[in-house]
C-alpha cells in the first residue's frame, strides 16, 4: 500500500489488474455455463484474462519452475507431455531443463496463441500444441518419460481434468515414468469469521436507516446453500485441519476419484463460534533431486484457488478441545459435476449438501475478492468501487445476452 501511494506507476498496475478482476467476474460465470457435454469446461479457458491470472499466481508458477528446472536429470534427453498446457509456460520450462521434445496439449482455442508463443521464444522444434481433448491425444513415440499437469481445481476436483490425466497416464506413461504433481491432498477445518458474517447478515439490520432483515432468508437460501470460493483468514482456522481425500498420481484409478468417502476426525483449538467449513489442498512436486509443496491453505497466502467455505445456515460454539467428528462424501456425477455432503456429529449436528457442483456453481463475491487482492477498501472511494462493480454486472448482462 505504502508502495501505492508512492508511486503513481504501481497505482496505475493495481488498477489495471483490478480492471481485469473484474472482467474476470463478469466472465467466467458465463463462459462456463455451456452445457457440460458441449463444451466440457474448455470454453471458458480460450479467453486470456483467465490465463493471466494464473500465469500471475506466482506460488503456483514458481513452485512448478522450481520442480522442473531443480529437476533437470528427469527432463534431459526426455519425451514430456504438459497436460492441459494453457499458454505453454510449463513446456517451456521443460525445454529450458533440456527435454527432447515436449507436446503441450490443451484443448481450447488458447491453443494458437500458446503456439504463436513458442514460436517466438525459439521452442517450435522442442515443443509441439496438439489442440484437442486429452485423452484423445495421439503421442507418435507412443509413450512419454514424463507427464506435467496443473489439473486442480476449486475443491481441488471441480475442473474435472483428473480423469483425463488418469486415462492418458495409462495410456502413455513409460515404466518408471515421472508425474509433476505427484500427490495430492484435500483438508478441512472448521472456520470462524465473525466479521464477515455479521457483513453478510446483521449488515442487513439498518441499510441507511432502514430495516431490510426480511432478504436476510434469501442471503441464506441462495448463497449458503452452496459452498463457495474465498480467500479466507489464517486465524479463523479454528480446529485441527482434517485429511479428508489423497491422491496418489501413481496408482490413482478412474473409481477412486468417482466416489470420494471420509471420516472427519479433528479437535477444536480455540473457543469460537463456528461460521463454516473451510477445504483447501496442497499437492507435491516431487523429484530425485527437489521437491516441492504447493499449499493453498490460508496461512499459505494468496492462490489462484482461494480456498474454499461452506457457510452454514446456523452458527454455534465451541470450545477448544471439542472433538470434530463426521464424515464427508463427494461423487462424481456422469456429466462431471459433483455431489458433495458434509455430516458432522460434533461439537454440533450439521448437514450440508450440494448437488451439480462445477466451476460455474463457485460463488464468490466481489467485494470480498477485491479487499483481499487489492487493499481496495483502504485505497479506493466508494464511489470507484461502485463503478467498478456496476461495470462488472453491466458486462455481465451483456454476454449473458449475447449468449
Amino acid at each position: 500500500k505504502a508502495a501505492m501511494a508512492a508511486d503513481p506507476g504501481v497505482r496505475a498496475r493495481w488498477w489495471t489488474r483490478l480492471a481485469l478482476m473484474v472482467l474476470l467476474q463478469a466472465l467466467l460465470p458465463t463462459c462456463l455455463s455451456k452445457p457440460k457435454d458441449e463444451y466440457h469446461n474448455l470454453d471458458g479457458y480460450g479467453y486470456s484474462v483467465i490465463h493471466e491470472e494464473i500465469v500471475k499466481d506466482s506460488a503456483r508458477t514458481e513452485a512448478y519452475r522450481s520442480a522442473i528446472l531443480e529437476n533437470k536429470s528427469h527432463f534431459e534427453g526426455k519425451v514430456v507431455a504438459d497436460l492441459g498446457c494453457g499458454l505453454g509456460l510449463m513446456s517451456l520450462f521443460s525445454a529450458e531443463a533440456g527435454a527432447r521434445k515436449v507436446y503441450c496439449i490443451e484443448g481450447s482455442q488458447i491453443a494458437s496463441t500458446a503456439e504463436t508463443i513458442i514460436r517466438r521464444n525459439r521452442k517450435s522444434d522442442t515443443v509441439t500444441v496438439i489442440k484437442g481433448r486429452i485423452e484423445e491425444a495421439v503421442i507418435p513415440e507412443g509413450e512419454v518419460d514424463v507427464i506435467v499437469s496443473e489439473w486442480m481445481g476449486y475443491f481441488l476436483h471441480y475442473e474435472d481434468m483428473l480423469p483425463a490425466i488418469l486415462t492418458f497416464r495409462d495410456k502413455y506413461l513409460a515404466d518408471n515414468g515421472l508425474i509433476f504433481p505427484s500427490h495430492a491432498r484435500m483438508w478441512l477445518s472448521l472456520y470462524s469469521d465473525t466479521r464477515w458474517y455479521n457483513d453478510r447478515i446483521s449488515y442487513w439490520k439498518d441499510v441507511y436507516g432502514f430495516d431490510y432483515t426480511p432478504i436476510v432468508s434469501r442471503v441464506v437460501e441462495e448463497q449458503f446453500v452452496n459452498p463457495e470460493r474465498q480467500h479466507l483468514r489464517e486465524d479463523g482456522v479454528v480446529s485441527e485441519p482434517s485429511l479428508v481425500h489423497s491422491v496418489d498420481m501413481y496408482t490413482a484409478t478412474l473409481e477412486d476419484v468417482k466416489d470420494i468417502r471420509a471420516t472427519i476426525s479433528s479437535k477444536v483449538t480455540r473457543k469460537a463460534t463456528i461460521h463454516g467449513i473451510a477445504f483447501w489442498f496442497d499437492v507435491t512436486l516431487e523429484g530425485d533431486e527437489h521437491s516441492v509443496l504447493l499449499d493453498t491453505a490460508p496461512k499459505a497466502g494468496y492462490t489462484s484457488w482461494s480456498q474454499v467455505v461452506w457457510y452454514l445456515q446456523d452458527a454455534f460454539n465451541a470450545t477448544e478441545g471439542d472433538d470434530v467428528k463426521g464424515t464427508f462424501a463427494m461423487m462424481r456425477t456422469d456429466r462431471g459435476e459433483f455431489d458433495v455432503a458434509v455430516r458432522l456429529k460434533s461439537p454440533s449436528r450439521v448437514e450440508l449438501e450440494a448437488f451439480d457442483q462445477s466451476p460455474s456453481t463457485m460463488f464468490q463475491n466481489l467485494y470480498e475478492r477485491l479487499s483481499f487482492e487489492h487493499g481496495i477498501y483502504e485505497e479506493a472511494s466508494d464511489n470507484q468501487l461502485h463503478r467498478l462493480l456496476d461495470y462488472a454486472s453491466r458486462l455481465q448482462l451483456g454476454f449473458v445476452a449475447a449468449g
